[in-house]
């Protein structure tokens, strides 16, 4: 039995990412690293399936919404954060403030893209700790319960 929250990384800068998961790992979070959609088409598995399957064990999600894909047809940030808050997981968005009113009402929190590891941690922090319902299982694209 997992006693830690799992925070779900996902940063395409490799060196970023690695600090950043060692950051949250040493604040004492398990961490699942992933990189974003990548070459070649720049599509996530979620975006193709409707459910990420490294999101199940994640209780908070930290991403990074300046992916390479947006300069691309792939998987944009909007659509990740859209993935992401539609499972029912808090997300700690680092950068495009902007998209603070499309998630007005979701369990986001915005952050610019220079935030120290602190406010980050910070803001992980307070979404780990507040109670909510379990997140939403995946099912099939197309598919209504």
């Amino acid at each position: 039995m997992r006693t830690k929250p799992r925070v779900l990384l996902v940063q395409a800068d490799s060196e970023e990412r690695q600090t950043l998961a060692s950051w949250v790992e040493d604040a004492g979070y398990e961490v699942t690293v992933c990189s974003g959609p990548s070459a070649p088409t720049y599509v996530c598995v979620g975006d193709r399936t409707g459910w990420c399957p490294l999101i199940g064990e994640a209780d908070v999600v930290v991403l990074d919404c300046r992916l390479e894909c947006e300069a691309s047809e792939g998987t944009s940030a909007v659509d990740l954060l859209s993935l992401y808050v539609c499972s029912g997981r808090p997300v700690v968005a680092l950068g495009q403030r902007g998209l603070g009113a499309l998630f007005a009402e979701d369990d986001v929190v915005f952050l610019d893209e220079a935030s120290d590891g602190a406010g980050i941690l910070a803001a992980i922090d307070r979404l780990a700790a507040t109670p909510r319902p379990a997140a939403i299982s995946p099912s099939p694209r197309g598919v209504r319960p």
